[in-house]
């Protein structure tokens, strides 16, 4: 007659469901770790990938310049301003349309597809310590209530010269733009720059000094079309040299980026001493 062990019986009914339990813990931790290392190094090659872009946009650096742009969107950190509503049809690529703003000097140029190259390669502003690449930029048409507009890219990491605008020694306006914010931050300490103090543009292998001018302060989202018109004059066409460098303001806050911060420079040898720290002027 067949004997059972119950005592047998009981170990297997208490370590079957207890070892079938341990398996799914450990597969699951597993799977926990592997998605774990995965996020580490994704996150890790994004840090390590912002930070050679870092290192590739400063002006002393021998890499080439990232040439990282942002197009338009609504509520963004975007240095441009926007220029006056464009008429013609809805182009189907940016080569296609004609450009809003070129300089007087450039004013033949009928269209993107003909510009001449921006040839502004390096910006320096000793007294905030900024030394970056400088790279070309475009710009986008965006839909503004029932207008549609043409506003500026803007270069993620280094300076941007607004395509069309002059380049030093053409006296015309150079128009340079760049990020308070984000990983660039290539103009964080813009409306720190004060007037009378130098600014050094490199280009075509030559280096031209300026001196700041003005420092302005303007209002620009949610501002009325009538300033946003008053503002767009500061990137248009001059009839003189002047360096004009614009990025959003203030960097946080409830009003972030709502304004722009727009510091206008002359040749050094045009430029009258400064009598005084000026405060920023507000146009509102």
């Amino acid at each position: 007659m067949a004997t059972t062990n119950p005592g047998k019986s009981i170990l297997l009914m208490r370590t079957g469901p207890t070892t079938k339990r341990r398996r799914l813990y450990w597969t699951l931790g597993n799977l926990m770790l592997l998605s774990g290392l995965y996020l580490f190094l994704y996150v890790g090659g994004l840090y390590a990938q912002a930070q050679y872009n870092i290192m590739a946009a400063r002006g002393d650096s021998d890499i080439e310049a990232p040439r990282i742009l942002i197009g338009a969107a609504p509520s963004s950190d975007f240095a441009m301003l926007a220029t006056e509503p464009v008429d013609a049809p809805a182009p189907a690529s940016m080569p296609d349309f004609q450009a809003p703003v070129l300089n007087e000097a450039r004013a033949g140029i009928a269209n993107a597809t003909h510009a001449e190259v921006s040839l502004v390669e390096r910006l320096v502003i000793p007294s905030i310590k900024l030394d970056a690449k400088v790279i070309e930029v475009g710009w986008e048409i965006v839909e503004q209530g029932s207008e549609r507009v043409a506003v500026w890219q803007v270069a993620e990491y280094a300076v941007g010269q607004h395509r069309g605008s002059a380049n030093p020694g053409e006296g015309g306006n150079v128009v340079l733009a760049g990020h308070v914010g984000g990983f660039g931050q290539v103009f964080r300490d813009l409306y720190y720059v004060r007037p009378g103090e130098p600014i050094v543009l490199y280009s075509n292998g030559r280096q031209f000094l300026y001196t700041v001018e003005e420092r302005l302060v303007v209002d620009e989202d949610e501002a009325p079309p009538e300033q946003r018109a008053e503002n767009a004059k500061l990137i248009a066409p001059t009839d003189s040299e002047v360096v004009t460098m614009i990025t959003c303001w203030p960097p946080t806050g409830p009003d972030k980026f709502k304004q722009r911060v727009v510091i206008r420079a002359v040749p050094f040898a045009s430029a009258a001493p400064p009598v005084a720290d000026l405060a920023p002027q507000t146009v509102r």
